[in-house]
C-alpha cells in the first residue's frame, strides 16, 4: 500500500515513487537498489543541455495528489491525472523563467516571488504557507532539504533568507557538483529524502569537501546518508519523492 506524500520533499516513511532525470542512466540504475519506481519527465522544449530532463524545473509537487507541471509533460500529467491526481498546468518556463523551482518546507515555501509560478503562489495563500522570497530563482535546485526546519545551501540568498526565519541551514563551499553547460551544479539537485531518515546523493558526497559538515549535520536530526556510486556528484535536477508507504 502506498499514498502520496502529504508534504513536498518530506517523506513519513520508505519511498516508492520518485520523479528524476533520467539523463544520467547509471543513476537511476542505483536507485533501483532501493526498489523506488522511477519516473522521468519529458525533456522541456525551451532549455538547451541537460537543464531539459531536471524534476526541478517540469514538475512542482504542492502536497498530496496536487502538482503543477510544465506543459510540455503531456505523458507525465495525463498519467498522474488517469490516477486520479490533480494538475495544474504551467507554460513559459525557460532558463530565465524556471516557474516551478521552489522549495517546500511543510509550511513554507523558499522562492523568488517574481518568478514563481502564479498557480504556487496562490496554492501557498490558500493554505496559508508562508511565502519566503529570495533573489535565486533556483531555490529547489539551490536548497538540499533535511527536514521541515534544516536544508543545507551554498547560496549567499537562501542562507539569509534561512538565518532570518529560524531555519536551521548548513552554508557550504559552491562547486564540487557537476552540472553539463556551467562552472558547476547545486546541493538540491544532487539529491532527496527516500525515507524519513535518509537522504541520498547522485554520486559520491565523500568527495565533496563539505562531507564531514554534511554527515554532522544530518546526523543532528537523524538523517543518514547515501551516495549513488562512486562518480562525482551530478546535478541531476533533483529526486523527487512523491509517493511513499502507508505506514501500519
Amino acid at each position: 500500500m502506498e499514498k502520496y506524500i502529504d508534504f513536498p520533499n518530506l517523506p513519513e516513511s520508505e519511498v516508492t515513487e520518485v520523479i528524476m532525470s533520467g539523463d544520467r542512466l547509471f543513476i537511476c540504475e542505483l536507485m533501483n537498489n532501493y526498489h523506488i519506481n522511477i519516473l522521468l519527465p519529458c525533456p522541456l522544449k525551451n532549455i538547451d543541455g541537460s537543464e531539459k530532463y531536471h524534476a526541478d524545473m517540469a514538475v512542482c509537487h504542492l502536497g498530496g495528489n496536487k502538482f503543477v507541471m510544465d506543459e510540455n509533460n503531456r505523458e507525465l500529467i495525463n498519467g498522474f491525472v488517469s490516477l486520479g491526481a490533480d494538475v495544474s498546468v504551467s507554460g513559459g518556463i525557460d532558463a530565465k523563467n524556471p516557474k516551478l523551482n521552489v522549495c517546500f518546507l511543510k509550511d513554507r515555501v523558499i522562492c523568488n516571488k517574481d518568478k514563481a509560478d502564479r498557480k504556487i503562489l496562490d496554492f501557498c495563500l490558500k493554505k496559508n504557507i508562508g511565502i519566503l522570497h529570495t533573489k535565486q530563482s533556483y531555490s529547489a535546485c539551490s536548497t538540499a532539504v533535511v527536514n521541515e526546519n534544516a536544508v543545507i545551501t551554498a547560496d549567499n540568498s537562501i542562507y539569509g533568507v534561512c538565518i532570518k526565519n529560524g531555519i536551521d541551514v548548513l552554508k557550504i563551499n559552491e562547486g564540487y557538483i557537476r552540472l553539463d553547460g556551467y562552472d558547476y551544479g547545486f546541493i538540491g539537485g544532487c539529491c532527496g529524502l527516500i525515507d524519513k531518515d535518509l537522504l541520498v546523493f547522485s554520486g559520491d558526497i565523500t568527495r565533496h569537501p563539505d562531507c564531514e559538515n554534511i554527515k554532522a549535520f544530518t546526523k543532528n536530526y537523524g538523517v543518514d546518508i547515501a551516495s549513488l556510486g562512486k562518480s562525482e556528484l551530478y546535478d541531476i535536477g533533483g529526486i523527487l519523492p512523491i509517493k511513499e508507504k502507508i505506514s501500519v
